[in-house]
C-alpha cells in the first residue's frame, strides 16, 4: 500500500494530522477486499495489498495508471472489456456493482470472477474520484456454477425420466437426449451410435451449425480403442481429451480427424448387461478437457436410455402380442362366423332333406346354399350313372358371371388319374391341372381353385360335389362344409331313390295284385270251360245211353264226337295244371335236363308245319329262314319245342289277318340265334319288359278274345334260362321279334337240389 506522501495533492488537505494519515493507512490495511481509489480522470490513487495480489499490480506501478488497464475487466463468456459503468458513477454519482458473469485478468494471466462496488469519492457536485471495492469470488461462482450445473444435469435426468415415463417412442426419447445434452454440455457434435451385427449406424445426432452430419453413418467402433471394448461392454467410459495424444488406432484417428474431432467423450448404453450402443460427445473446435461431471451425466442418461430401450422392447412386444391377439381374435371369429354360415348351409340342407323326398329340389337347394355361402365362382353336382362309367353335371350355381355347364357329360374311363382317387372315395383338394378333365380346368381357370368331394354313402359313390372359388373361403371352412354337404347329398339321393322304389314296389305290388285278379279271373275262366264243356259231353252221352232208350243208327258217331270232346277237354285243362306245374318246378330250381344232340335243318321243319294249318285258316304267311350250315346243337329238345311252340303259338294268336310269321336259325362263333318275329303288331315300350313276368298281360286287350293266364312267356323264360341262352323281345314300326340265344357248348345251371320234380311235356 503507498505512503502518506504519495496521496493526491488535493486530498492532502483533508488528511492533516499525522494521525489521521496513520488512521488511513491502517484502515486500508485492514480491509480483506481489494480497494483502489482513483482520482476524477479513472487514474489509481491508492490500492491495498488485498488489490494487489488480485490484479498482480503493485501499488507503486499502479499509481497514476488507468484503472481499466490495472482492474482488467472482461465477460466471462465473450471476454470482451465491460466499459461504461466507470463514466456514469463519475456522471451521476450513484453507486453500482460489476455485472454477475465479470472476469478479472490480472497481470500475471490468471482469471478470477470478480464482485465489485463502484462509488464516488464524494457527493455531486463535489466528486472527487472513485474508491472501487472488489473481491475473488471465484470459489463461490464455481461452486455456484457446480450446484447450477449439477441442477440442470438433474432436470435433464428428470426430464428424460418424465420422457420415458410418458412416452414409449424409443426415437422421440434418442433424439430429445442429444439436444438436450448438446446444449448443456455446449459440445459440437452429440450422437447416439447403435450396435448392429458387426458394424453400427449412427442413428441420432445434434450438431452444430458448423459440423457435418454423421447421421446413418456405418460407424463400425470408430472412436473406440479395441483395447476398451471390454470396458465399455462393463460400463466404463471412455474419455478422449485429445484423438491425436490417445489410444485410438492410426486408420481410427485419420477418420476423426476428417470428421474434423479433437476431443471426444464415449459412454456405453447398456440393455440388461449386454452393449446396445454408444452416446457420444465431439468436440470439434478445439480440445475439451471433460470433466467429471460430463461423465457422470451421460452415464446417467445412458442408464436412463438403457431403460428406455428395455421399455420400448417391452412395449414393442406387448405391441406385437396385442397384435398377435388381435389376428387371433379375428381369426377366431372369422372361424365362428364361418362355423356359423356352415352350420346355417347345413341347417338349409338337412331341413331340406328331411321335409322333401324330391331328389332334384334337394340337391338344387344345397348347391345354392353352398355356392351362396362359400360366395364361390361355381358349384356343381354330377352324378354317376349305376354302372359308374359317366358323369353328368346335373345340378349347378352360376357364380356373378359365367356360362352354365349343366348337362355336361363326362366318360370316367377317360380321366383315370382323376376319377379312380373319387371312385375310392378320397376328395380332390386343389388337384393338379394335368389330371383335370378339359371341361374342369376351364371351370377353375388360371387364378381359382378347384375342389371336388365324392358323393358317397355306406353302399358307394354317387357322384361328386365341386367348388371354384378364387381363394376367398378358408381353407378350413371348405375342409368343414364341403364334406358334409356331400354327405347330406348322399343321404337325399339314397333317401329319394329308396322312396322311387319304394313307389315303384307299390305300383308293382298293385300291378301284381291286378294280376292276380286277372289271374284269378283267367284261371276260373280257363279252368271252368273245359269243365262246362266236359259237363256237357257227359249229358249227352247220358242222354244216348239213358236206359230203356234204343240207340239211334248215328249213336256211335255221336258218341265218338262225345268222347273227342272229353279228351280234348281234358288235355286242355291238363295242360293248364301242368303249365302251373312247371313254372313252379323251374322257379325252385328243377333237376339237370338229359341232353341230345339236334340237328336244327332237320329238326325245325316238321314243328314249324304244325302251325301251317293254323296259319292258313287265319290267312296268315308262315315262313323259315334256316342257314344250311347250322352246327350240331347239344340241348335238351322238349324244352326247346315248348319254347319254340310257345312262340309260334302266341305269334299265331295275335298276328293279323294277311301279315307274316316268320322263323330264322342262324350261327355266330359262339352261339346259335332262333328267332320268332311276326309282322303287323307292336308292343308300347312301356309294356315290353314285363310281357316275360307271370300272369301278365297285355292291356286294352279284350281277355277273353285271346285265351290264356299269362303263363307262356314266363315259363319260355324259364325253360330259356334253364337251357343255359337268354331270350330277348324288341317291337317298333310294327314288328314283333323274340330272339333266343343258345350256346354252342353245353354250359348249363348247375343240378338242382335233390328233390325237385322233372319238367313234365304238356299232353
Amino acid at each position: 500500500m503507498v505512503s502518506p506522501d504519495s496521496l493526491p495533492p488535493d486530498l492532502l488537505p483533508q488528511i492533516t494530522s499525522p494521525t489521521e494519515q496513520a488512521w488511513l493507512h491502517t484502515v486500508l490495511g485492514s480491509i480483506g477486499d481489494g480497494v483502489i481509489l482513483t482520482d476524477l480522470n479513472c487514474r489509481v490513487w491508492v490500492m491495498n495489498q488485498a488489490a494487489e495480489q488480485l490484479t498482480g499490480w503493485s501499488a507503486e506501478e499502479a499509481v497514476g495508471q488507468p484503472l481499466f488497464q490495472v482492474l482488467c475487466l472482461v465477460n466471462a463468456r465473450t471476454h470482451q472489456p465491460v466499459e461504461g459503468l466507470l463514466g456514469r458513477v463519475l456522471r451521476e454519482g450513484v453507486v453500482t456493482g460489476l455485472p454477475r458473469d465479470t472476469l478479472l485478468l490480472s497481470r500475471s494471466g490468471c482469471e478470477y470472477y470478480l464482485s465489485a462496488t463502484l462509488a464516488p469519492l464524494g457527493h455531486p457536485p463535489q466528486i472527487r474520484g472513485l474508491i472501487v471495492t472488489c473481491r475473488d469470488v471465484t470459489r463461490h461462482r464455481r461452486l455456484e456454477d457446480s450446484l447450477r450445473e449439477q441442477a440442470e444435469r438433474e432436470r435433464i435426468v428428470r426430464r428424460m425420466a418424465a420422457g420415458i415415463r410418458q412416452s414409449l417412442d424409443l426415437q422421440t426419447i434418442l433424439e430429445t437426449t442429444v439436444t438436450e445434452v448438446r446444449c448443456f454440455l455446449h459440445a459440437d457434435r452429440v450422437m447416439i451410435h447403435r450396435f448392429e451385427g458387426l458394424g453400427g449406424t449412427v442413428v441420432v445426432e445434434a450438431t452444430a451449425s458448423d459440423c457435418s452430419s454423421l447421421l446413418g453413418q456405418n460407424m463400425g467402433y470408430f472412436g473406440v480403442a479395441p483395447q476398451h471394448l471390454e470396458s465399455l461392454r462393463q460400463g466404463q467410459a471412455q474419455v478422449i481429451p485429445d484423438i491425436f495424444q490417445s489410444d485410438l488406432e492410426a486408420g481410427q484417428v485419420r477418420q476423426l480427424d476428417e470428421w474434423r474431432v479433437r476431443s471426444s467423450l464415449v459412454v456405453p448404453v447398456l440393455q440388461q448387461q449386454d452393449l446396445w450402443g454408444l452416446l457420444v460427445a465431439h468436440q470439434c473446435k478445439g480440445l475439451r478437457a471433460w470433466q467429471l461431471q460430463d461423465v457422470e451425466l451421460l452415464e446417467q442418461l445412458a442408464l436412463q436410455l438403457g431403460i428406455a430401450i428395455d421399455q420400448a422392447q417391452l412395449y414393442a412386444q406387448l405391441q406385437t402380442l396385442n397384435t398377435s391377439l388381435e389376428a387371433q381374435v379375428r381369426e377366431r371369429t372369422a372361424e365362428l362366423q364361418e362355423a356359423l354360415d356352415c352350420a346355417q348351409v347345413l341347417k338349409a340342407v338337412t331341413d331340406r332333406v328331411r321335409d322333401s323326398l324330391d331328389e332334384a329340389q334337394i340337391l338344387q337347394t344345397a348347391i345354392q346354399e353352398l355356392g351362396q355361402a362359400l360366395g364361390t365362382d361355381y358349384c356343381w353336382a354330377a352324378l354317376y350313372d349305376d354302372r359308374q362309367t359317366a358323369a353328368t353335371v346335373a345340378y349347378e350355381y352360376l357364380g356373378p358371371a359365367g356360362p352354365t355347364h349343366l348337362g355336361l357329360r363326362l366318360t370316367l374311363a377317360d380321366y383315370p388319374a382323376f376319377y379312380q382317387p373319387l371312385l375310392a372315395g378320397t376328395p380332390w383338394l386343389a388337384p393338379p391341372v394335368e389330371v383335370l378333365p378339359l371341361a374342369y380346368q376351364v371351370l377353375r381357370g388360371p387364378e381359382g381353385e378347384l375342389w371336388i368331394h365324392p358323393i358317397r354313402d355306406d353302399q358307394g359313390v354317387l357322384g361328386e360335389l365341386g367348388v371354384v372359388t378364387a381363394g376367398r373361403p378358408g381353407r378350413a371352412l371348405l375342409m368343414a362344409l364341403i364334406p358334409q354337404v356331400a354327405s347330406q347329398c348322399a343321404i337325399a339321393i339314397r333317401q329319394a331313390r329308396l322312396y322311387q322304389a319304394a313307389q315303384a314296389q307299390v305300383v308293382a305290388l298293385e300291378r301284381l295284385s291286378r294280376l292276380k285278379d286277372d289271374f284269378l279271373s283267367s284261371v276260373s275262366h280257363e279252368l271252368r270251360t273245359p269243365l262246362s264243356n266236359m259237363k256237357m259231353a257227359l249229358k249227352m252221352l247220358r242222354l244216348q245211353i239213358r236206359p230203356g232208350r234204343s240207340l239211334a243208327a248215328d249213336a256211335g258217331q255221336r258218341l265218338g264226337q262225345y268222347l273227342d270232346i272229353l279228351e280234348a277237354e281234358y288235355h286242355r285243362e291238363a295242360n293248364l295244371i301242368q303249365d302251373l306245374l312247371n313254372l313252379r318246378h323251374l322257379e325252385t330250381g328243377a333237376e339237370p335236363l338229359h341232353q341230345t344232340t339236334v340237328i336244327l335243318q332237320d329238326w325245325l321243319p316238321p314243328l314249324l308245319e304244325r302251325f301251317r294249318t293254323q296259319a292258313d285258316r287265319q290267312s296268315q304267311r308262315l315262313r323259315y329262314q334256316i342257314d344250311p350250315d347250322l352246327p350240331p346243337l347239344r340241348t335238351h329238345p322238349f324244352s326247346l319245342e315248348r319254347v319254340l311252340t310257345e312262340l309260334l303259338t302266341n305269334a299265331c294268336k295275335y298276328t293279323p289277318r294277311d301279315q307274316a310269321i316268320t322263323l330264322e336259325a342262324t350261327a355266330g362263333q359262339d352261339e346259335l340265334t332262333l328267332t320268332v318275329s311276326n309282322t303287323g303288331v307292336e308292343i308300347s315300350p312301356e309294356e315290353l319288359p314285363l310281357i316275360f313276368e307271370r300272369f301278365y298281360r297285355i292291356p286294352r286287350r279284350d281277355p277273353w278274345q285271346y285265351s290264356g293266364m299269362g303263363l307262356g312267356l314266363a315259363l319260355v323264360r324259364r325253360l330259356v334260362t334253364h337251357l343255359g341262352g337268354t331270350i330277348e323281345a324288341r317291337s317298333s314300326n310294327q314288328v314283333t321279334c323274340f330272339s333266343l340265344h343258345l350256346p354252342m357248348t353245353s354250359d348249363l345251371p348247375a343240378p338242382a337240389p335233390a328233390g325237385r320234380g322233372q319238367i313234365e311235356p304238356s299232353r
